[in-house]
C-alpha cells in the first residue's frame, strides 16, 4: 500500500508541476485576424469604436500575460498601412474607394508596446483574392494588384495569385514590403500563404521562360519561394536589423511515417526549413492544427529537427473546440501546451485566432482563457532571445537602493553602462531576495516583470523585505542581479509631534513651537526650507519629483525630528 500511495503521490506532483511550472521565457502569441473583420473590426467603421475595441482586445490578452500580437496587416492585395501600392482594406475603411482615416498600423504598434507586447505584421504575399474583390477598389486611387499588375496574376479555382515564378513578382512584392518596413516599427513580420495554392497551378509559361537550370518543376517551385524569402530577408535586415522575419507554414513539413497529412514541402512547395537553415528566417510558427490522431507530437519533433536551432513556436487551433466538426475539449489545447513546453527546441505557442481565446460568450473558449490566465500563463514571461543572431551581455544596474516608508518600498537604481556593443537597455525586472540570493528562474519571485523607469514602488506591510534588480537589453538578454541596499538618513520621530503626508501635502502638528522645516533628498541635498513659527505646518509638495524625501522639523526649544515620505 505504501508503494501504491507513493506512486500516486508522484503522479499528482508531476501533474501539478506540469501545470504550474512555467518558463520565465516563452512566446505567447495570437494571430489577430482582420480578414473579413473576423477578430477586428467586426463590421464597426466608426474610428473611435474601432480603436476602443482593439484596445479591449489587447487589454484582455495582456491580462492573460500574452506577449506577442501577430496583426493581419495585409489580406488579399489590400493592406492596413499607409500605402501607395495596395489599397486600404475595405473591412476597416467601410468603402473600397477610401483610404485609411487613421494609421491603423501605427496605432496597433503603439498600443501593443504600451502593454509590453511585441507586434508583428502578418502579411500575405501571393494570395490576392477574386475579380469581385478587386472591383471593390475600382474607384480607389490606389489600385488592387489584379488591376494594376494583371501580368503577374494567375487564376486558380476562381481566385487569383501572384505567380511566384516571375522575377517581376518578386520585385513588386519587395517594393510593397520595403514601404512597410521603412515606415513602421513592427517588431517582426509573419508570412502567411507563402506557397503555391496547389500542384495544378497554371505556371507553364513562367516555368518554360524562367528555368535556366532546367530544374524539375517541384524543385523549381520551391526555389522560387526560397529566392523571394532570401531577397526579402536581405532587404528587411538592411532597413531594420532588429526586425524578426517569420512565417506560418502548413503544420506538416514532410510526412511522418503512418500519417497522410498535406505537407508544406511536397503538397505546396513550401520548404520553410530551408529558410531557417539558410539563415534567411528567424522563426517559424507552423500551423499545427492537429491532435495526436494526425501526429501532433511526431510532426512537432520533425520541425525541431529541421529548424537548425532557430526559433520555433507552435501554432495551435482553439477554433477546433467550436467549429462544429472537431469538437475538441479544452484539455486538447492545454495538453498540447504541456507537450510543447516539454519538447526541447520549442520557444512557445501561438493561437489561431484571437476570438477563439478571448470570446467568453462560448463556454469552451471561456474555459480556455481561464486556464491560461489562472494556470498556464499565470505569471508573465519574457520574450525568448535569438542566440543565433548574436548573444549580448547587459551590465547590471548601478546603485540599487531601497527605502521603506509608511507601508511602501521605493526601489531605485541607476542605468548601467552599456556593453561593448552599446546595446540599448530595454527594461528592468524587480525580484524578491533574501538579501544574499535571488532565484531568476522562479516567476513567483518576480515583483515587477517589466519596469521602464529606474525606480519602482511596492506596497507591503512587511518592513523586512529585500529586493534585487536586473536589466534586460534590446535583445532580451538579462544582466546579473543586484541586491538592493538600504539608503537614506535615519532619524528619531518625537512622540509629541504628529507627521502626515497625503495628496502632495505635509502636515505637522507639534506641542513645542515649530521653528522651521527642511526637506532633503536621500543623498542629503536640501531642496526646501520653510520658516514656520507655529505649532502647525502645512507644506505643499507638488513641485517635488517622484521619490523618497526626508523631512527635518526644527523646534523652538532646539530639538528636532526626522520623518520620511514617498512622493
Amino acid at each position: 500500500m505504501k508503494k501504491v500511495f507513493l506512486f500516486v503521490l508522484v503522479l499528482v506532483l508531476a501533474s501539478a508541476i506540469s501545470i504550474y511550472s512555467q518558463p520565465m521565457r516563452e512566446i505567447r502569441a495570437v494571430w489577430l485576424t482582420t480578414n473579413g473583420g473576423l477578430d477586428w473590426p467586426k463590421g464597426e467603421y466608426d474610428i473611435n469604436t474601432q480603436k476602443e475595441n482593439l484596445c479591449e482586445i489587447l487589454d484582455k490578452l495582456a491580462a492573460a500575460n500574452f506577449n506577442t500580437i501577430i496583426f493581419q496587416a495585409q489580406v488579399k492585395g489590400d493592406v492596413l498601412w499607409e500605402s501607395t501600392m495596395q489599397p486600404a482594406y475595405r473591412y476597416v475603411t467601410g468603402n473600397g474607394s477610401k483610404g485609411l482615416s487613421y494609421d491603423v498600423s501605427e496605432f496597433v504598434i503603439e498600443e501593443c508596446h504600451k502593454r509590453n507586447m511585441e507586434c508583428h505584421a502578418w502579411i500575405v504575399p501571393y494570395r490576392i483574392g477574386t475579380i469581385s474583390d478587386a472591383n471593390k477598389y475600382k474607384n480607389n486611387s490606389v489600385k488592387h494588384p489584379i488591376t494594376s499588375h494583371p501580368e503577374l496574376c494567375v487564376e486558380y479555382n476562381s481566385a487569383y495569385y501572384l505567380d511566384p515564378g516571375l522575377p517581376k513578382t518578386r520585385e513588386y512584392l519587395l517594393d510593397v514590403y520595403r514601404e512597410l518596413i521603412s515606415n513602421y516599427n513592427y517588431d517582426g513580420v509573419n508570412f502567411d500563404y507563402t506557397r503555391y495554392p496547389g500542384s495544378d497551378f497554371d505556371d507553364a509559361d513562367s516555368y518554360a521562360t524562367y528555368n535556366p537550370e532546367g530544374l524539375p518543376k517541384d524543385d523549381w517551385r520551391r526555389q522560387n519561394i526560397n529566392t523571394f524569402i532570401a531577397e526579402f530577408y536581405e532587404m528587411a535586415k538592411a532597413i531594420n536589423p532588429d526586425i524578426k522575419v517569420g512565417a506560418a507554414p502548413i503544420g506538416t513539413y514532410k510526412n511522418v511515417s503512418g500519417y497522410g497529412n498535406m505537407t508544406a514541402y511536397g503538397s505546396v512547395y513550401q520548404d520553410a526549413c530551408q529558410w531557417m537553415q539558410s539563415g534567411n528566417h528567424d522563426l517559424l510558427i507552423p500551423q499545427m492544427y492537429w491532435n495526436e490522431k494526425n501526429g501532433f507530437s511526431p510532426n512537432m519533433s520533425t520541425w525541431v529537427t529541421n529548424c537548425d536551432g532557430r526559433q520555433l513556436v507552435i501554432g495551435l487551433a482553439p477554433y477546433k473546440m467550436v467549429d462544429g466538426t472537431n469538437d475538441w475539449e479544452t484539455n486538447v489545447i492545454t495538453d498540447q501546451i504541456e507537450k510543447i513546453r516539454a519538447q526541447k527546441g520549442t520557444s512557445g505557442v501561438c493561437f489561431f485566432r484571437t476570438d477563439h481565446v478571448i470570446d467568453d460568450s462560448q463556454s469552451k473558449i471561456a474555459d480556455l482563457y481561464s486556464e491560461l490566465q489562472d494556470n498556464y500563463f499565470k505569471y508573465p514571461a519574457h520574450i525568448v532571445p535569438m542566440d543565433y543572431n548574436g548573444i549580448t551581455t547587459p551590465n547590471a544596474p548601478l546603485n540599487v537602493t531601497q527605502e521603506y516608508v509608511n507601508g511602501q518600498y521605493l526601489i531605485s537604481w541607476d542605468e548601467p553602462s552599456l556593453d561593448v556593443e552599446n546595446t540599448p537597455i530595454r527594461y528592468y525586472s524587480v525580484y524578491l531576495s533574501d538579501g544574499n540570493f535571488v532565484d531568476l528562474n522562479d516567476p513567483q519571485q518576480v515583483v515587477a516583470h517589466i519596469v521602464s523607469e529606474t525606480e519602482y514602488t511596492y506596497d507591503s506591510n512587511d518592513a523586512g523585505l529585500r529586493f534585487a534588480v536586473t536589466a534586460f537589453d534590446k535583445n532580451y538578454y538579462e544582466s546579473d542581479p543586484v541586491i538592493s541596499q538600504n539608503a537614506g538618513m535615519e532619524g528619531e520621530v518625537r512622540i509629541d509631534a504628529k507627521f502626515y503626508y497625503s495628496n502632495d501635502m505635509i502636515y505637522i502638528y507639534a506641542t513645542p513651537m515649530i521653528n522651521y522645516v527642511e526637506v532633503y533628498t536621500t543623498t542629503g541635498c536640501r531642496i526646501m526650507y520653510i520658516p514656520i513659527n507655529s505649532q502647525e505646518a502645512t507644506i505643499l509638495c507638488e513641485s517635488l519629483p517622484k521619490g523618497v524625501f526626508i523631512v527635518r522639523t526644527a523646534y523652538i526649544d532646539g530639538s528636532n525630528s526626522v520623518n520620511k515620505f514617498i512622493r
